[in-house]
């Protein structure tokens, strides 16, 4: 019996300052399930993977009564697992048990989570990554019997950019669809960007509101639904 849900992305799945709610946490309240919250600013999806499975590594009861919410952000940001983030402070604390090889007179380099984005002769690498990082996932939740649904809370690439799926095709044809909502074809943010007025937080700030939350989920929700996950 399903009683939890797991929440896990990048800020497009945390609570933005003055905002009451998020995806995971509606998605929750409408089902009655506990919610957990494993989303971060700034995380990847290399860390999306590693702390959803860690969570279910430290918490076994968890793995028959938790229902899991994977929002993936962009495949080209950039992840660092270590103890600093001293260029995004508020992109989570590690502990002191992680692997970090800080040294007091160095600094990671301002902003590195987005430092291939740019880099469109890498588009096809990254699709290639994105599309391996969502198997792993599947592959993790299908074999422990993991009840899930997965989105892209970002882009996967600029609407303008295109990539020959040719040798990928097989990739792509191993996701399940019934569990990912319109893989490469939706994505939270250009969702919202359709009434950025409305479904934004602000002209410079355009993370969901609570309006973009609240429209968002209504879709997930029935997508869980037509394919029976819940």
């Amino acid at each position: 019996m399903l009683t939890h849900l797991l929440s896990n992305g990048c800020s497009f799945l945390t609570k933005r300052k003055g905002m009451n709610n998020h995806t995971g946490v509606l998605l929750s309240n409408d089902y009655g399930y506990k919610n957990i919250d494993l989303a971060s600013a700034g995380r990847g999806n290399d860390r999306l993977i590693v702390t959803t499975k860690l969570f279910f590594y430290e918490n076994p009861e968890r793995i028959k009564d938790t229902f899991v919410l994977i929002g993936w952000t962009n495949p080209a940001r950039v992840d660092y697992i270590n103890n600093y983030r001293e260029d995004w402070s508020n992109s989570g604390v590690w502990g002191e048990s992680w692997f970090s090889l800080k040294r007091e007179k160095e600094k990671p380099p301002r902003d590195p989570s987005w430092s291939t984005y740019k880099q469109i002769h890498n588009y096809g690498n990254l699709i290639a990554k994105m599309f391996r990082q969502i198997l792993e996932m599947q592959d993790f939740f299908e074999n422990l019997g993991i009840e899930y649904c997965m989105y892209h809370s970002l882009n996967a690439l600029p609407a303008n950019m295109k990539v020959r799926l040719e040798k990928l095709e097989l990739l792509r044809e191993r996701i399940n669809k019934n569990r990912f909502y319109r893989l490469g074809e939706n994505s939270h943010a250009s969702f919202i960007c359709v009434d950025k007025s409305k479904f934004t937080v602000s002209k410079t700030d355009l993370h969901p509101s609570d309006e973009g939350h609240l429209a968002w989920q209504k879709k997930i929700k029935a997508f869980i639904e037509e394919n029976s996950l819940i």
